[in-house]
């Protein structure tokens, strides 16, 4: 059979498995086991429509702010925790850099930011090139807020209280400085409680009140999971790119290495990537521009790789690098 109408004949099978199982699954098990399903069926769509290459791709997870006025509580350390834990569960091929993790840079607890108190989008790209980054994740915890509700109809009507919590991120591509994702993420559950502890709020009333710090966790660990998905399909869909950082004559070092799967012999395209465009707010974005050689990689690090230029001329530090199919 034809290589080509081979692979058709694969891929169709595996869409028709992708629309008809998770039905399947509704029937014979019911709504839990159909959400679990719904899960493991995006991300087999998501590792289907991905790049083919074997290159994992590196995302830096920045501390997230916490802009609410429960501060102290650990909210966004534990929130870091529950995303990175969907990350690394939900994309196998991405390599998280954590805050917790040894040799943390100290660059990325700091994230540089214009007078007006944006991110520094562009020196947040230049120094994620240089970290051998694909994509850096920030964002802030933004709301929390208790409110209550009235349910039922006529005198069985019941009040019932809810927290809700807003969190925001944005994931940043270090290739060209703009935003991959930008995105406002909003849940809410039931408080069954009447008593709260440690955390006060004030309702629509202005009363003071109380919110469980628990309560608060299962709500962030629910947008946690659901940001987290979000992020695996942005990143993931995107093609793996890696960057020069020195070049001498013929030698070239670049910021990726063994963690993320080069090997020595491996041949890479080279492409120039140092225009700059202004754009509003006075951002400045990197411009992908054309090839302009090709080289082969000779001696592999954990974190970085070192190689010689096989073809091309103007192949200089700054320059992006892919796979050469």
């Amino acid at each position: 059979m034809n290589k080509k109408i081979k692979t058709l004949y694969i891929k169709i099978h595996i869409l028709i498995w992708i629309l008809f199982l998770p039905f399947c699954i509704l029937l014979i098990t019911g709504c839990s086991s159909y959400s679990n399903m719904k899960k493991t069926t995006q991300r087999i769509i998501r590792d289907y429509k991905a790049p083919d290459e074997d290159l994992k791709k590196r995302v830096a997870i920045a501390f997230f702010e916490n802009k609410t006025t429960f501060v102290g509580k650990g909210l966004e350390e534990n929130f870091i925790k529950d995303l990175v834990e969907t990350i690394k569960t939900s994309c196998r091929d991405i390599l998280v850099l954590e805050p917790y993790d040894p040799g943390y840079p100290d660059y990325l607890a700091d994230l540089p930011r214009q007078a007006s108190g944006l991110i520094e989008n562009f020196d947040l790209a230049k120094t994620g090139r240089q970290l051998g980054l694909n994509a850096v994740v920030t964002g802030a915890l933004i709301d929390i807020t208790n409110h209550k509700e009235t349910r039922g109809i006529l005198w069985f009507k019941d009040i019932h209280n809810y927290v809700q919590v807003q969190v925001m991120t944005e994931v940043y591509d270090t290739h060209t400085g703009a935003k991959l994702l930008d995105k406002s993420y909003t849940h809410k559950i039931e408080d069954e409680d009447i008593l709260y502890d440690n955390v006060s709020y004030y309702d629509s009333t202005g009363r003071t009140g109380e919110i469980s710090t628990h309560i608060i966790n299962d709500v962030l660990k629910f947008i946690a999971a659901d940001m987290g998905e979000q992020i695996c399909d942005t990143v993931v869909l995107q093609p793996w790119k890696g960057y020069i950082t020195s070049s001498f004559a013929e030698k070239v070092v670049i910021s990726s290495g063994e963690k993320v799967g080069i090997a020595s012999g491996d041949i890479f395209e080279v492409y120039d990537c140092n225009g700059v465009v202004k754009g509003a707010e006075n951002h400045r974005f990197f411009v992908p521009g054309l090839k302009t050689g090709e080289i082969k990689i000779t001696a592999v690090y954990p974190d970085h790789a070192e190689g010689v230029r096989f073809s091309g001329q103007n192949i200089r530090a700054g320059n992006s690098i892919r796979p050469k199919d």
